[in-house]
């Protein structure tokens, strides 16, 4: 194992390894290396983000891990749109069976925990000691910007961490229920579980810092969407307000965030290259930094020779497939290929190993908006929001004249089409309180196992403690088993 967090070991700091050909940060105890060796100026400070930034990407030791991509496959694959059509070579099996989440001695499970609390770890350790550094007076721009990158990978690490590792956010609820731990500074200390509702406050609190922190960095120019921004804490803030129920300021965040973004017109060219208009964050790869088998496009490009091809091919489900009209360019995207209908082409590479890793996009941001404003009942805002979004997709969309619970429905299953892949369909499933219901829907039932349908709100949609974390802190207490 890597790391334990909150195991009683050295304080670790993530040091940027500039030796290093494949320019990934390696975790090092700081009785090696001195923290103002990388902490004493805002150079270094921003060393330590920049590998921040590539740990999101980087190979993590299995084919099933090459950081975000690798989460949001497993978050797609505990829904009901997308679906293994075999075994393959068994990456991601496990997790579609909903076996990898429930098993405290999994590699996935301990690595997902693990993956996320390092981002947190070294986020705190950049917010504790940037204004130590000896010329953070020359540059006080950037050190707001370089505070609202780490606050919002602390938030979104956080956020993402929750909705996996604890029960629902209930909208209107106290949420006195177990969360996850809350480190906010480089600590030795074991802590143990907050409830739901002070992650969420950190959160918010969080992403409103980092909102505040860009808002001072005039003039500091983004040098790549690698980088994160005020239009990605501000997308942020409308996911979490999307989750905890607060409609208008999921409305306002999600068209303030979208601002400036313009949705593609090369949606059938593979979502592969950073440069798109409508990618608003994501990795942009070069051929030294591409992992091969063990990459995004390995196990979802139907296209190329990586896993997919071998015989794991991505599908979808027949609910959004047989909504889509045979205009939309979406539906398109999903082809027969032998006896296997609905391979999504949606991630395709171009016959090339390197490519670009998307991890949000404008398209996003018109369904949240969409969804908020039906939710507050502006029906004719959500009509002509959700219009704007799909007739880009499907020239022949007609703006939509349903009302109430009807449009909401709609705009439910355009949220569905469009973000397939994306990494979201399970965390919606636990927002919305509903059931997982595979049944029907064109899944290869022989890889169900037990997973053909759970009720809304069922254990097995929470994934369990770590047992690396349970015997490491004596203050966790494990989900239901």
């Amino acid at each position: 194992m890597k790391k334990i967090i909150f195991s009683v070991t050295a304080l670790t700091l993530l040091l940027f390894s500039f030796s290093c050909k494949e320019e990934y940060l390696e975790r090092v105890p700081t009785t090696s290396v001195a923290e103002s060796d990388i902490f004493g100026t805002v150079t270094g400070v921003n060393t330590v983000l920049e590998g921040i930034h590539r740990f999101t990407y980087k190979y993590h030791g299995n084919h099933d891990r090459f950081g975000q991509k690798a989460i949001d496959l497993d978050v797609d694959l505990l829904g009901e749109d997308m679906f293994q059509s075999e075994r393959g070579y068994g990456w991601f099996v496990g997790m579609y069976q909903y076996i990898e989440h429930r098993n405290i001695n999994s590699g996935i499970l301990e690595w997902i925990w693990s993956y996320y609390y390092d981002i947190i770890d070294n986020a705190n350790a950049i917010l504790a000691n940037i204004n130590k550094a000896s010329d953070v007076a020359l540059y006080a721009a950037r050190v707001n910007n370089i505070k609202g990158q780490a606050l919002t990978y602390r938030a979104h690490s956080l956020y993402q961490l929750v909705q996996m590792y604890a029960d629902r956010y209930v909208q209107g609820g106290a949420n006195t229920h177990l969360g996850i731990p809350l480190p906010l500074k480089p600590t030795q200390e074991t802590l143990p579980r907050s409830t739901v509702a002070e992650v969420y406050a950190q959160i918010n609190s969080d992403l409103d810092a980092a909102i505040a922190a860009f808002g001072a960095a005039t003039g500091v120019a983004r040098p790549s969407k690698m980088e994160i921004n005020l239009s990605v804490a501000k997308a942020f803030k409308a996911r979490v307000a999307l989750t905890t129920g607060q409609y208008a300021i999921a409305e306002t965040m999600a068209k303030e965030a979208r601002t400036g973004y313009t949705l593609t017109t090369n949606y059938d060219k593979g979502f592969r290259d950073i440069s798109d208009p409508e990618w608003m964050w994501g990795a942009d790869l070069i051929t030294e930094q591409q992992t091969s088998y063990a990459s995004f496009f390995s196990h979802i490009d139907p296209t190329f020779g990586g896993y997919a091809t071998l015989g794991n091919h991505k599908l979808a489900s027949t609910i959004i497939f047989d909504f889509m009209s045979a205009t939309d360019i979406r539906k398109s995207l999903f082809k027969t290929v032998g006896a296997k209908p609905r391979v999504g082409y949606k991630f395709a590479g171009n016959g090339e190993w390197t490519n670009d890793y998307v991890y949000l996009r404008a398209g996003e941001m018109f369904v949240i908006e969409a969804e908020a404003q039906a939710r507050q009942g502006k029906d004719a805002d959500a009509q002509t929001t959700i219009f704007n979004l799909v007739v880009v997709r499907d020239k022949n969309y007609v703006k939509p004249t349903l009302t109430g619970q009807a449009l909401l429905d709609h705009i439910l299953l355009q949220r569905r089409c469009e973000l397939w892949g994306d990494g979201q369909r399970y965390f919606d499933i636990k927002r919305l309180n509903i059931d997982l219901d595979r049944r029907g829907k064109g899944h290869t039932e022989s890889l169900w196992n037990a997973a053909g349908f759970f009720p809304a709100g069922d254990k097995n949609l929470t994934f369990l403690i770590p047992k690396q974390e349970i015997d490491a802190n004596p203050k966790m207490v494990q989900n239901p088993l």
